[in-house]
């Protein structure tokens, strides 16, 4: 519809103007006015399609089309002169029109040098602005309409400028019609796909609260301010107070619990502001809220902070929940542990006394069943004494109630008095024991006695799942600020999905382990524990049918600086002396 109006409008601006004369003194059969006009008709869709090329252009490749259209606009011109200066009878050679030609061949050039973004895709329809469209068709439309209003006041209306004119007018109303008819149908689409969204954005939101309201921990999101903008059902129960009195109101201010002096913890320290500010998320944060009944509960919060995809901070949102009665629990946990564990203590001292003045002989010479009797009762007693001694030494790792004093120690030391204490233990297994290499000149940063008794655990476990004859042998060497300490057997060795789940606790390689070789599954998991206390690390490597090797390291004791050596103590009998 847009090219029909156009060239209708050239058309008549033509029919009007040009036609007139080249069809002047002319023979006047429809053969000999075809012939005249064909060419001119010709520049007149030439001129349209540069009319197009420059009001539809798109942004991509909006100046190379906009030098091709006006290249043909000037050839169409000078065509245009060219035929009516002919039919004028002067020569068209070397008057003004010819620059047109020149200008439109150096456009068509400069167009086909203009330089390619690269952006646009093939399978995309160039860009078009309507509003620059409209304008090009309505000033070509209202030139032929002033030319229009020129012939009628001449009175040099014929009937083909009439006919042309009179189809211009149609095409613009229809035009226009197809233009309503298209904004019509596209208003109603948009109503349909707005209506569409508008229900999709309902159901989003009201899955959203349902997961919101469903969820049992509190979440409530907050502004750059740390201002609360939304909360879940859950955040109110747990606060005790309205959505009404925490919306709007200040997170850190309104339900953080202040110090122990009763001063309010500074903002710049909080997760919350950490979040808004920084942009960090805080997980497992251990925190006090107070309650709108002054009451406080102990939660453990998640902030995690808005971003948009430019990386600006918009808010945050945070996901706590209450973990009084699971501190509670774990606190009575401990108590009863510890209380069972050492009210247990009494009466097993008690029975293994007894036991050995009996197998001593106190009460008289023992018959041989009795005696046996005897043996798998402290047998038994002593296996217990040691699962006490473990479950209460798991019990204050675990609420760091187990003191340790760091100092520095030589490497070698530990080592003996561990293989020292259990050479009994091997001699009875038939198990070689032996210290392998060890730097003497090493010192470790180290609980003394925990790590001798992490070294007599893993020397305690290779000899129990070792076999007569094999051996077991102790070494420690420092790589470079750490030293690492190796107890190597060569029993049967640990399958490779095992190496790490044997530090848990209670765990075994096999479920027969704990009949057949004794312990309570627990040492290694203490091993585990005193090491890390202690700032180090430890792992186990073994080959089926080889034997293992479990290796902990530890930190060294740095190096002395010179400037810190004392100073060497000189004789008073030699001073004076050169």
């Amino acid at each position: 519809m847009d090219g029909l109006v156009v060239g209708g409008s050239v058309m008549f601006i033509a029919s009007a103007t040009i036609f007139p004369t080249l069809l002047a003194g002319k023979d006047g059969s429809f053969g000999s006015q075809a012939q005249i006009l064909v060419l001119p008709v010709l520049d007149l869709l030439m001129a349209t399609v540069a009319i197009l090329l420059i009001a539809r252009s798109g942004a991509e490749s909006r100046m190379a089309l906009m030098l091709v259209g006006a290249a043909l606009l000037l050839y169409s011109i000078s065509d245009m002169a060219y035929a009516v200066n002919m039919s004028r009878g002067s020569s068209a050679l070397g008057s003004w029109w010819d620059v047109g030609w020149l200008c439109g061949y150096l456009f068509s050039g400069l167009a086909a040098l203009y330089p390619d973004s690269g952006h646009s895709k093939l399978t995309e329809a160039p860009e078009s602005s309507s509003l620059r469209s409209t304008i090009v068709f309505f000033a070509v439309f209202l030139v032929a309409a002033a030319a229009n209003m020129v012939v009628g006041y001449n009175g040099e209306h014929t009937v083909v400028t009439r006919s042309v004119w009179a189809f211009l007018i149609l095409t613009v109303v229809a035009r226009q019609i197809v233009l309503v008819m298209d904004n019509e149908q596209l208003r109603r689409s948009l109503e349909v796909r707005v209506l569409e969204r508008t229900k999709e954005l309902r159901e989003i939101t009201t899955q959203r609260e349902l997961l919101l309201s469903s969820v049992a921990d509190g979440i409530y999101g907050v502004d750059r301010g740390g201002r609360i903008t939304m909360v879940n059902s859950a955040t109110a129960t747990l606060l005790g107070r309205s959505e009404e009195a925490l919306i709007g109101a200040n997170a850190h201010d309104l339900f953080h619990a202040p110090q122990e002096d009763g001063e309010p913890f500074p903002v710049d320290g909080c997760y919350i502001t950490d979040a808004t500010k920084l942009g960090l998320t805080a997980s497992g944060e251990d925190d006090v809220y107070v309650r709108g009944d002054g009451s406080t509960i102990m939660v453990e919060a998640t902030a995690s902070p808005l971003q948009d995809d430019s990386g600006v901070i918009s808010g945050a949102v945070v996901v706590f929940r209450d973990v009084s009665q699971r501190r509670e629990m774990d606190r009575m946990k401990h108590e009863f542990i510890s209380f069972v564990s050492h009210e247990l203590r009494t009466p097993l001292t008690s029975i293994r006394g007894a036991l050995g003045l009996i197998s001593g002989g106190a009460l008289g010479e023992i018959p041989p069943k009795a005696a046996k009797m005897i043996d798998i009762a402290t047998s038994g007693s002593v296996r217990l004494g040691r699962l006490v001694n473990d479950i209460l030494e798991i019990e204050r790792l675990d609420t760091g109630m187990l003191p340790l004093s760091i100092r520095a120690h030589d490497v070698a030391g530990p080592c003996q008095e561990a293989i020292l204490a259990t050479s009994g233990m091997a001699d009875a297994a038939q198990i070689k024991l032996s210290l392998g290499t060890v730097h003497s000149d090493g010192r470790v940063l180290a609980d003394r006695d925990r790590l001798v008794q992490v070294l007599i655990n893993l020397i305690g476990n290779a000899i129990r799942f070792s076999d007569p004859g094999d051996s077991v042998v102790v070494e420690a060497a420092q790589h470079g600020d750490e030293v690492e300490f190796a107890v190597g057997d060569t029993g049967r060795g640990i399958p490779p999905d095992k190496l790490e789940a044997i530090f848990g606790r209670f765990s075994q390689v096999d479920s027969s382990d704990t009949r057949e070789k004794g312990g309570t599954g627990l040492g290694l998991a203490i091993c585990r524990g005193l090491v890390d206390r202690m700032g180090g690390r430890i792992w186990a490597e073994s080959t089926l049918g080889r034997g293992s090797t479990f290796r902990f390291s530890l930190p060294a004791e740095p190096p002395t600086p010179v400037s810190e050596l004392p100073e060497p103590v000189r004789s008073s009998a030699g001073a004076g002396r050169p």
